[in-house]
């Protein structure tokens, strides 16, 4: 059964509800139980490492939210994620573990959302076995519980893109949700700011549709989320949109030193790290669908009589459509020469005029949920072609893109299983067949991969675990330290455990300033530009990090491993 009518919000009868959705809740709970033990686990794992450089930044953060500030802070960073950790600081909880809670709590949060999300265009098992390949994706499971902001954001946009679907397919008044959590999602991370292309396309393509009463509404609710942030920017910095100018201002190759770290201008990077991000599982499907797509084709070329094919339904005899189709062609080539050398916002509005067009070509074809298709292509596409532009390359980033893929993945298990059927008692169990199979390699991969990341990760550990006993061995070495200039290559990290603003040093490397490089070999002539900053902004400390450094107004006073403790002479 397809889920058309699976999504009934106007039975009011609480009892009438569970009796008709008993199979869906049963699927939600089972997913949820999984993936909240999954999750359970992978943030055990993450305690015992601890957090890492981004990590510290939000916790100082949600100090400042929470009205106990160390000094140091980077409130450039979107604000949400540490807004939410403020507030369990405020009730106690202050503590490096709970970043690593709240990621769980929201990344369980946005599986659920995924679940509902499927669940729109798929019945209870197709979305159930969905849900369980995001929360499992190996790429997921390394970041997940890590600290970071990336899955909490991917998860306020996943119930974004479903509360704006049942605005145009339930109830307009979803409008009243959805914005406010696209603006959720965008001030958690700043990227999700180009998920108004799909869903300006969505809105565009499902026009006939709009409620523009309860539109407007969302639209406003989502402005008074803005609304506070914009005035604590303003206390901060003057400037209520200062923090955002830098979003997406440099995406080529041009602009960013080759030295840079993690420089990659490999435009077809995510695309061959996908077999390592979707895992042993992902690949399974992939085959799957590729084999029963190859299947399909033969049996229909041996049924075609006299060579012939045609697209049913697809009508080009117009002026209209033949136009379209022209400028269809056209915006595809001018889409594969700009793509990667120019800046990627061309890109992206060239790729929003590909798909509004195809929509429109494809139309008289009626294909089932099309609107769903395009929306789901293009929530991928927007996030893609900006980090594949983007001369900075992270195999996080590949996160925002995992809830689209992952749609497409079911899509097509979902089309070749009821193509190539195979039936018992007049029930067609290839799906079913393929979900128990698949669950059985997720449980076993998971079993496995979650001891591999701490052994993987055994260097923050060990570098948590330095930096810790050589702010323990500061305290008692300088009691008078917070009223010392203290530097560090890792300011949030000591700052955190030192409880006191420590200040960031660049590194300086072939006379160019940097935030990180890709390999830390230095001249002498870099080590005088470490020394002439630390001299000039007279700093008393230096944490450092980095070997082979030869500081000519700075002694070594004490080592714990990698980390270096320097005194001014």
């Amino acid at each position: 059964m397809r889920s058309d009518d699976n999504l009934d919000f106007n039975n009011s009868s609480p009892k009438n509800f569970l009796k008709n959705h008993v199979n869906s809740i049963i699927f939600l709970l089972l997913l949820t139980v999984i993936v909240s033990i999954i999750t359970y686990y992978r943030i055990l794992v993450q305690i015992e490492l601890g957090p890492v450089y981004d990590s510290f930044v939000f916790l100082a953060n949600a100090l400042v939210f929470s009205g106990h500030s160390i000094g140091y802070s980077d409130l450039l960073r979107p604000p949400f994620f540490s807004f939410i950790i403020s507030l369990l600081f405020r009730l106690g909880y202050t503590s490096a573990n709970t970043i690593f809670v709240v990621d769980g709590i929201l990344f369980v949060f946005g599986v659920i959302g995924m679940f509902m999300l499927l669940k729109i265009r798929f019945n209870d098992l197709e979305s159930f076995l969905g849900g369980l390949i995001y929360a499992t994706f190996p790429i997921v499971l390394i970041y997940l519980g890590f600290g970071f902001s990336d899955l909490a954001s991917v998860s306020f946009s996943i119930w974004a893109i479903y509360f704006m679907i049942l605005a145009f397919k339930k109830d307009s008044r979803f409008f009243y949700l959805a914005f406010p959590f696209f603006m959720f999602a965008f001030l958690t991370r700043y990227n999700n700011g180009l998920l108004i292309f799909p869903v300006f396309l969505y809105i565009l393509i499902n026009s006939d549709k709009i409620n523009f009463k309860n539109l407007i509404i969302g639209i406003i609710a989502s402005f008074l989320v803005l609304l506070p942030v914009l005035i604590f920017f303003y206390e901060k910095f003057g400037n209520i949109i200062y923090p955002l100018m830098s979003f997406g201002s440099t995406s080529t190759a041009v602009s960013i030193s080759t030295e840079t770290a993690s420089y990659n201008p490999n435009i077809f990077y995510f695309l061959q790290m996908l077999p390592v991000y979707i895992g042993l599982q992902g690949k399974l499907i992939v085959l799957i669908v590729a084999l029963g797509i190859v299947l399909c084709l033969i049996l229909r070329i041996l049924r075609i009589k006299d060579n012939k094919y045609s697209f049913e339904g697809l009508n080009l005899k117009s002026r209209n459509s033949k136009i379209k189709l022209v400028l269809f062609i056209i915006l595809i080539i001018a889409f594969l020469v700009s793509f990667g050398k120019t800046v990627y916002m061309v890109s992206e509005v060239l790729f929003f005029a590909l798909a509004y067009l195809f929509y429109e070509i494809t139309r008289s074809m009626k294909i089932k949920k099309m609107d769903l298709h395009v929306l789901f292509f293009s929530w991928f596409m927007v996030f893609f072609i900006f980090s594949s532009i983007f001369v900075i390359k992270d195999d996080r980033y590949f996160l925002l893109m995992a809830p689209p893929v992952v749609y497409f993945m079911i899509l097509g298990l979902s089309e070749i299983s009821n193509i190539h059927k195979f039936k018992i008692k007049n029930n067609n169990v290839i799906f079913p067949v393929l979900t128990i199979i698949l669950t059985l390699i997720i449980l076993f991969s998971n079993a496995t991969l979650i001891p591999t990341i701490r052994q993987a990760n055994n260097g923050d550990l060990i570098a948590n675990q330095q930096i810790e006993m050589a702010s323990q061995w500061f305290v008692n070495y300088d009691p008078n330290y917070k009223n010392q200039n203290i530097y560090s290559d890792l300011s949030p990290n000591f700052s955190w455990y030192l409880n006191t603003n420590v200040k960031q040093i660049p590194v300086f490397k072939n006379n160019q300033t940097f935030i990180g490089v890709n390999n830390d070999s230095f001249t002498q002539e870099d080590s005088n530009e470490f020394n002439d900053y630390l001299v000039t902004n007279n700093a008393d400390y230096y944490f450092c990090i980095r070997n082979g450094l030869n500081l000519t107004s700075y002694k070594p006073i004490k080592q714990f491993g990698n980390v270096i403790i320097y005194k001014r002479e």
